[in-house]
């Protein structure tokens, strides 16, 4: 598998997080979100995950699903959690939300990504080392994109 084609897949599973479900339907990759409401701009995500990210100590979020696919070949596990303002806005509306986004088998990911918010702030990184299962995992993730440091996370599914 060419690394061109992954990156290809972690951009569409990043773009995939960030649209409600009856949107993606239209560009061709299905989504399966257990749960996602629609209200004022709003994506509110449902179902029993959970996920913790050491650059926000205080912060549990809650109220998330987790959804495993593939596409164009490559394995997919998308993590949502929390609520998430479709308006496009940098503090997400004041809204707690994570996402992670990994491409790859579980045991050896070639990409991945998170971003959170919590309290108006941002933090995003890129995935360095993960492990997992079908049931949740942990991972070390490098801030890019203005987001500083290091983070280290934890999720359930």
């Amino acid at each position: 598998m060419t690394l061109a084609r992954t990156a290809v897949a972690v951009v569409i599973a990043a773009a995939v997080g960030m649209l409600p479900p009856r949107l993606t339907s239209h560009a061709g990759v299905r989504t399966t979100t257990a749960c996602v409401r629609i209200s004022r701009h709003v994506a509110h995500y449902c179902g029993r995950a959970t996920a913790r990210l050491s650059v926000f100590p205080a912060a549990l979020f809650t109220h998330g699903s987790c959804t495993r696919e593939r596409v164009g070949g490559v394995r997919l596990l998308q993590v949502r959690i929390g609520a998430r303002s479709l308006g496009g806005s940098s503090t997400n509306g004041g809204l707690p939300y994570f996402s992670l986004g990994i491409a790859g088998s579980q045991s050896q990911p070639t990409l991945g990504n998170v971003i959170a918010y919590y309290r108006s702030r941002r933090w995003v990184g890129r995935v360095g080392s993960f492990k997992g299962d079908d049931d949740g995992g942990t991972f070390v993730a490098q801030g890019i994109a203005g987001s500083r440091g290091r983070a280290i996370a934890s999720f359930r599914c």
